[in-house]
């Protein structure tokens, strides 16, 4: 990931927001931004939230800083933890936001997408975070290549951008590479319930690749399906009534390569014989 090269430092800002100069301009708000999210991402004490408000509300209204502090504080990557969420939407609440135009929903209700220079600023921010982060998207997807569910966890700093990222890596190599397919499977069976919702394209894809290899390869297609047992027999059974005797008949190919008394050798062999 680039070095992130600060006016000021955070450090100075966290110790000392009312002596530390103003960020000026548009990229070092942006690089602002993302030093305090590194920072927040790894936890933040009740002060430092309260010296990052004060530090935003000494710039003018449309300071590119003042928009990165709160677009951060207000969880616009989705990746902070909802405790600290709280606790920075606290700090906003509470501070000296002077007589300006936004202090009203900054005091009462800060959100987001309240003020859309702020949003916009802040998805531009968030994807330059997600840009930098890509590095690490591919790491995680060689280290989910080789050790399957065994893999750590995503990383938590993941913005949704490297999610997609990530999944679109995934449901590519299962497209593409066969000798990845049950490697990912693995990996895919050991994620929380959560994460399957988000990757249901790599599933989806795992289940066409078993389904197509067992209809048109059955001299080399796997001996059961990578997951979803079910949506594979349902593809295969649709395909045999569609096509008919030369499905069934490479079926019956693929049925003597399965070990009999296997559940799914009872379910090829049904398939066979309906």
């Amino acid at each position: 990931m680039p070095t992130i090269r600060l006016v000021t430092p955070l450090d100075t800002i966290l110790v000392d927001p009312y002596e530390a100069p103003l960020t000026l301009g548009p990229a070092a708000g942006t690089e602002l931004g993302i030093a305090i999210l590194v920072h927040l991402e790894a936890g933040a004490s009740d002060s430092e939230l309260t010296n990052l408000v004060a530090y935003a509300a000494r710039h003018d209204e449309s300071a590119p800083a003042r928009d990165a502090v709160l677009g951060v504080l207000l969880n616009g990557s989705e990746t902070l933890p909802e405790p600290l969420v709280k606790r920075a939407r606290g700090a906003i609440r509470n501070g000296p936001w002077g007589e300006g135009r936004e202090t009203e929903g900054l005091i009462t209700s800060p959100e987001l997408d309240a003020v859309p220079r702020r949003q916009a600023f802040t998805e531009r921010m968030m994807a330059d975070r997600a840009r930098r982060l890509r590095p690490a998207v591919h790491a995680h997807v060689a280290r989910i290549l080789e050790q399957g569910g065994d893999a750590p966890p995503v990383p938590r700093n993941f913005l949704k951008r490297n999610w997609l990222d990530l999944r679109d890596a995934l449901t590519q190599r299962v497209r593409h590479e066969p000798m990845f397919r049950e490697v990912i499977a693995d990996w895919f069976l050991a994620q929380q319930p959560p994460v399957k919702v988000w990757m249901r394209p790599v599933e989806d894809a795992l289940v066409h690749a078993a389904t197509q290899a067992i209809l048109h390869s059955a001299h080399r297609a796997p001996l059961a399906p990578f997951l979803g047992d079910e949506r594979v027999a349902d593809g295969i059974r649709t395909a045999v009534a569609f096509r008919g005797e030369p499905a069934r008949a490479r079926l019956a190919d693929y049925l003597a390569r399965v070990q009999p008394g296997t559940p799914w050798y009872e379910t090829i062999r049904e398939i066979v014989e309906g």
